[in-house]
């Protein structure tokens, strides 16, 4: 197992994000191949998450919360306020446009995960799509509460469209509480901690706890774990069929190589392609710019 921490960014308005993947020594936990990590922040009156138009293509953006919420308005049309244990999950495929904001009204702090799945070669141009789901399977074992967002865990399983092997699945204790889950062994794995304190027992685990901001790899070849929750613990598990090899990320860009993403970024600068977010009333992003010297993550 190997133990990671993100590098922390002021995204503004108070808002810090520590991005725990994509990293130096970590580049995906099987098809997954972004995680940040935001807040908590409460938001000074009149100020919140604004994040105007912005373009995906090869991927799907996982938003999961678990404290406050993010209004999301995409090219599909859509328009879908996100609250605490609810998937909010865009499929971008060929290319879709979105913006993310604080609601008007809502008052508890911005307190959550964003997850990126890169879409296999076979369908990185697959019609973009957008779900939200609230009915998700849920358990109940030996003082935690799991929640199955994306894949399938113990016969449960969950309704989010997948491309790939995958699975998402979160952890956490009131009072604290002992879990001893079964794992596909063809998957790699991955543990983000939220809050509170996980242990992680057994062999090749270290016997130091997982601190709140914490990323743990924990490879391939498990076919189980067992975790320890302090008082409050939340933490949310990866796991998938590792790709051949590594997508290639630049900006808001995941492809499988170069060429693919050169030609979404002049489409975006072009406008084409991306149809508008409608419902938003600001600009949308601008993209960086693209030289000889940009490196694909």
């Amino acid at each position: 197992m190997t133990r990671l921490l993100g590098r922390s960014s002021d995204l503004g308005a108070g808002l810090i994000v520590n991005r725990l993947l994509p990293q130096r020594a970590l580049r995906m936990v099987g098809p997954w191949c972004f995680l940040d990590l935001v807040g908590p922040v409460t938001f000074a009156p009149g100020t919140g998450l604004n994040v105007g138009p912005h373009p995906h293509i090869g991927l799907q953006t996982v938003t999961w919360l678990a404290s406050g919420a993010v209004l999301h308005k995409d090219s599909l049309g859509y328009e879908q306020r996100i609250a605490p244990g609810q998937l909010n999950l865009m499929t971008a495929g060929a290319g879709i446009a979105h913006s993310e904001e604080t609601p008007p009204d809502s008052q508890d702090p911005l307190f959550g995960v964003q997850f990126w799945v890169a879409l296999p070669q076979s369908a990185e141009c697959c019609e973009p799509s957008f779900e939200h789901l609230s009915d998700l399977p849920r358990f109940e074992r030996n003082g935690v509460q799991g929640c199955v967002i994306m894949g399938s865990l113990d016969h449960l399983i969950s309704p989010a469209r997948t491309y790939s092997p995958l699975l998402a699945a979160e952890f956490l204790s009131d009072s604290g509480g002992e879990l001893a889950q079964e794992l596909d062994p063809v998957f790699d794995h991955g543990l983000c901690v939220l809050t509170g304190m996980v242990t992680l027992q057994g062999e090749a685990c270290s016997p130091e706890p997982l601190e709140a901001g914490e990323f743990c790899f924990l490879g391939g070849g498990r076919s189980t774990l067992s975790l320890s929750l302090s008082p409050g613990a939340r933490c949310v598990l990866l796991g998938g069929k590792p790709f051949a090899e590594p997508v290639k990320l630049w900006w808001n860009f995941v492809g499988h190589n170069e060429t693919t993403i050169r030609a979404a970024l002049d489409d975006w600068n072009a406008e084409r392609r991306f149809l508008p977010v409608r419902a938003y009333q600001g600009p949308a992003l601008k993209a960086p710019p693209w030289s000889e010297n940009s490196r694909l993550k």
